[in-house]
């Protein structure tokens, strides 16, 4: 129950950023912004597909299997 709870924060602190990032007119980065800037170098790439490989297989994986 925990670990839903820590995803749920998780997202709210996405969605944050991303309505901060909108409301301020540019003052800060949105998550696409960010992932696009890191996207350039490969260190970058690997730490994006890292990122998506942990959160796809403890959101997807975990839960789905019996």
């Amino acid at each position: 129950m925990e670990i839903g709870i820590i995803w749920l924060m998780l997202i709210g602190a996405g969605i944050g950023i991303e309505l901060c990032s909108h409301r301020t007119g540019g003052r800060w980065s949105s998550l696409a912004s960010i992932a696009s800037s890191l996207w350039v170098r490969p260190p970058g790439r690997l730490l994006l597909i890292g990122i998506w490989g942990f959160v796809g297989w403890h959101v997807f994986a975990r839960y789905t299997v019996p």
